[in-house]
This record gives structure tokens, C-alpha cells and sequence, in this order.
């Protein structure tokens, strides 16, 4: 335990260093995705069961009052150390909690506002460009609930600062952000850096893949490359003047530099080697985690037959 326990903090450390920077250069956007969901997630749960072990030692201190027998005479965990884990946890935990309230709550507002429009588009009566897809949820009814596929929504402002064919590419852009559930892929990567701050890193490549997959699927479906690179890349000069105040996965605030020149290019290749090496960092936290639980077991058994 005295090695195992830590070896998930240190696979999080790594697969935060690493990861978002290969997953971007290397790996196609929805591939990279999937990659940095899974890993971050994984890792964030891997390294939050490392510090719950941590915590867990404190327990073979309270033992000897309850059994009135000697401690254990061999803890591979200060005290310490164990209580700093407690702190971590509480305070990730509140982060985790905090984020997820915030989400949702924001989520739940922008669905309320869009509730009058009968369609999936809503346009703001707003001169600022800005455009975003609002992710769908249960709507109640008095037929029963039924299911909100969500909504894109666009500026006036916006729509007056493209061409019709660079409309086209805004509205599939942001229908691929709803279809492909990329709020979820966000979410995910951004609860994992709320449990553990190493993963921040993380976080902002997720999004900049979401809004890369959204490029990529918009640009097949009009069926040109270029075209998809000036649609985004004139959103960007049209909003460059205006406020950011645009939620998540907003179509012209993240990476725009790099997105267009991506679109410029032959979209990237699978890697599936690269996605299993980024994945395993992840898998030897989970099995360093295994270990490390085995030893706690046989410390906590131990000192209770002793």
C-alpha cells in the first residue's frame, strides 16, 4: 500500500500532462473526445478511491478503543498524511457538487427560455454575435413528459454576419454538438478536474475536441472543407468585438485559430495504439487502486485480530 495508494495521483498527473496535448496533434477529433471523457474520468475515480484508502487508515486508530487491543504496530500511513485526504475529500467533493449544481442550473435556464420557441432554433433579438446549442431534457406536459432534443441558439447579430451558404455550416455545426451529446463529454471532464485538480488540463482540450467534432461533422455534411473554415472564421472576426458571455460550446470562443486551420488540412487518421496507451495510463490506476484496497483490507484485518 505504501506505493500502490499513490500510484493513481500519479497516472492522473501524467494522463494530464500528456493526454490532451496527444489527443489534439494525433487523434481524430471524436476519437480524442471519447479519449479524454473516458481517461479523465477513470482517472478522477481512481485517484478519489486513492485518497478515500488514505483517509481510511485513520480507522486503524480508532481500533484499539474499540477492540482494546494495541494498534497495529505497522502503518504504512501517517497520520498526516491520512488527514490531508480527508481535507481533499471534503473539499473536492464540495467542488464536484458546486459543479454539477451550476451545470445543471444553467442548463435548466437556458431550456426555460427556450421553451416558447416551437422549434429547435431560437433567434435572439440581439445585435452581438453569438450562437450555441442548448442540450434537451424532459420536458413536462400534461400528456406525460416528453423528451427535448435541445435547441440552437443564434443572434440576430449572428446570422446578419454570414453568408447563407456560412449559415448552413452554424446550424450543423451546432445540431452536431446536440446529437453527439458533447455537453456530456464537457461535464464528465469538467466533474473530473472537480475531484481532482490535476485533471484541470484536461478540461480545456475537451471542450476545444467538442467544438473540433462539431467542425468536422458540419464540414461533411455541406460537404466543404473551406467553406466551414470561413463560416468560422468570419463568426469569429463578427463576435471578436462583442462580449464572451456565450455558455459552453459556443460555435466562435474556443480555439478558433486552430480550428480553422485544421479544417484547412485532410482531417487526421485513427491512432487506436495511442488511444489503448492513454486509456492503459488509466487502467494502471484502476489496478494500483485493486492493490492498494487489498493491502487496506489486510492492515484493517490485521488490526483487529491483533
Amino acid at each position: 500500500m505504501r506505493i500502490a495508494v499513490y500510484c493513481p495521483l500519479l497516472c492522473a498527473l501524467l494522463f494530464a500532462a500528456v493526454g490532451p496535448r496527444l489527443a489534439i496533434r494525433y487523434l481524430p477529433p471524436v476519437a480524442g473526445m471519447w479519449t479524454l471523457s473516458l481517461g479523465a474520468g477513470l482517472s478522477a475515480l481512481a485517484s478519489t478511491w486513492s485518497l478515500v484508502l488514505l483517509a481510511g487508515t485513520l480507522v486503524d486508530e480508532l481500533l484499539p478503543d474499540v477492540t482494546g487491543q494495541p494498534a497495529a504496530s505497522h502503518d504504512p500511513v501517517s497520520d498526516l498524511v491520512a488527514l490531508t485526504a480527508v481535507v481533499l475529500l471534503v473539499v473536492t467533493g464540495g467542488r464536484l457538487v458546486s459543479g454539477v449544481l451550476s451545470r445543471l442550473r444553467m442548463h435548466r435556464e437556458l431550456r426555460e427560455s427556450c421553451a416558447v420557441s416551437r422549434g429547435p432554433v431560437v433567434v435572439l433579438a440581439d445585435p452581438v454575435p453569438r450562437a450555441f446549442a442548448v442540450p434537451g431534457g424532459l420536458r413536462g406536459e400534461r400528456a406525460g413528459p416528453r423528451r427535448d432534443h435541445g435547441h440552437v441558439v443564434v443572434s440576430q447579430g449572428m446570422l446578419a454576419a454570414l453568408t447563407a451558404a456560412e449559415r448552413r455550416v452554424l446550424f450543423a455545426h451546432e445540431r452536431a454538438h446536440l446529437r453527439g451529446g458533447h455537453h456530456l463529454h464537457s461535464g464528465m471532464v469538467a466533474a473530473a478536474a472537480a475531484l481532482n485538480p490535476l485533471l484541470i488540463p484536461v478540461r480545456g482540450a475537451s471542450v476545444h475536441l467538442c467544438e473540433r467534432s462539431a467542425d468536422e461533422s458540419a464540414a461533411a455534411e455541406v460537404g466543404d472543407r473551406g467553406l466551414a473554415a470561413s463560416s468560422l472564421a468570419r463568426a469569429a472576426l463578427a463576435a471578436a468585438a462583442g462580449p464572451c458571455a456565450s455558455p459552453a460550446l459556443s460555435y466562435h470562443h474556443s480555439g478558433v485559430g486552430a480550428r480553422v486551420v485544421a479544417l484547412q488540412r485532410s482531417p487526421a487518421r485513427g491512432r487506436p495504439s495511442l488511444v489503448a496507451a492513454l486509456l492503459g495510463v488509466a487502467a494502471v490506476a484502476m489496478v494500483a487502486d485493486i492493490e492498494a484496497t487489498h493491502d487496506f483490507l489486510s492492515l484493517i484485518l490485521g488490526a483487529v485480530r491483533h
